[in-house]
């Protein structure tokens, strides 16, 4: 369980940005950052899989499991991320660019949900037709957001509507670079709560249409390409 001392831990070390005093730190940085991950992740496995068997949910760095350690080439003198998270995809070797449920925190910051942040331009095209189609995953995934008050709709959008001619409804969609519903906190009493993994569970399953009218654009867009 996360508690208040996961996020002193990562804005001292943060701030510290040693590799000495880490070093030293260690296992209060196994207490209380990656084991709650590690948890967290074991706990949301059943509802993951039953979404879809592919999705990777091993509870390890680099599978499901953020680095603390940025990397050098881009960290310009600083060691360390603050910022920590989970990510569930299909292997990211066999399905590359494809969507994801994601978890992420920070001493400033707690939000998860579900989409994609890189789709190609291809998987965005079929998207698109999709929803100007009306299909029925676009419809469970538009519905889902509309019923939420909690979840908010991302990704860049256009300076200037591509389709001007169609519903606010779609506009809402088709206008934008990438597509992720996103479930913000404004504090972190849920963050700590004995009830997270089950309400991101809940979450994540009702977020979840979107995921496959996702992975159904991306086939889409791999058919596409091998055409």
């Amino acid at each position: 369980m996360f508690t208040p001392e996961t996020l002193d831990f990562l804005a001292t070390n943060r701030f510290m940005n040693s590799r000495e005093w880490f070093a030293e730190h260690k296992p209060e940085f196994k207490r209380y950052v990656m084991q709650p991950m590690v948890e967290l992740v074991e706990a949301l496995t059943p509802t993951l899989e039953r979404i879809d068997a592919r999705i990777v949910t091993e509870p390890k760095v680099d599978k499901t499991i953020s680095r603390i350690y940025r990397d050098m080439r881009r960290a310009h003198g600083t060691f360390y991320r603050e910022v920590m998270w989970l990510t569930f995809k299909r292997d990211k070797h066999m399905f590359p660019g494809y969507p994801e449920f994601f978890f992420v925190f920070s001493p400033t910051e707690f939000f998860y949900g579900c989409g994609h942040y890189a789709p190609s331009g291809e998987t965005m095209t079929c998207l698109r037709q999709m929803i100007l189609d009306d299909h029925p995953l676009f419809r469970k995934a538009d519905k889902v957001y509309r019923s939420e008050e909690t979840y908010t709709l991302y990704g860049d959008p256009y300076k200037r509507s591509r389709f001007p001619q169609e519903s606010a409804r779609k506009r809402e969609w088709l206008d934008r670079r990438a597509v992720c519903l996103v479930r913000e906190e404004s504090g972190f009493d849920r963050l700590f709560s004995p009830t997270l993994a089950e309400e991101m569970a809940a979450d994540f399953d009702r977020m979840s249409p979107l995921y496959h009218l996702l992975i159904a654009a991306e086939q889409a867009a791999n058919e596409l390409r091998t055409d």
